[in-house]
C-alpha cells in the first residue's frame, strides 16, 4: 500500500477515489456511523490488510468486500488523512 498511497491521495484531491466509489463516500458522510469495538477492530484488521497488499485493484476489492460499517469508518479516516496530509504539503508563505 505504501507505494500506491502517494497516488491515491493525489488521485483523491483532485476528486478521484481510486479506493472506494462515489456511493460508498456518499453513504460515509451522509448517514450516521454508529461506532463499537467491533467496528474498530474490523477497520483496524482492514487497514493491516491494505498495508500489505500493493496492487490497487487486491487493495479495492478488499475493501468492497468488508464489513459495511468498518468501510465506512476506514473511508473516514481516510478523509481525515487525506484533508491533513493537504495542509501539510501546502507550501508555507513567508
Amino acid at each position: 500500500m505504501w507505494r500506491t498511497l502517494p497516488f491515491c491521495l493525489d488521485q483523491s484531491l483532485r476528486g478521484h477515489h481510486h479506493l472506494f466509489d462515489a456511493r460508498l463516500v456518499r453513504a460515509t458522510f451522509v448517514e450516521p456511523l454508529e461506532l463499537d469495538e467491533q467496528v474498530v477492530a474490523t477497520a483496524s484488521a482492514l487497514f493491516e490488510e491494505l498495508r500489505e497488499a500493493e496492487a490497487l485493484e487486491v487493495q479495492r476489492a478488499r475493501i468492497a468486500r468488508a464489513d459495511e460499517r468498518a468501510k465506512r469508518l476506514f473511508v473516514r479516516l481516510y478523509f481525515d488523512f487525506l484533508e491533513r496530509w493537504a495542509r501539510d504539503r501546502a507550501p508555507t508563505l513567508h
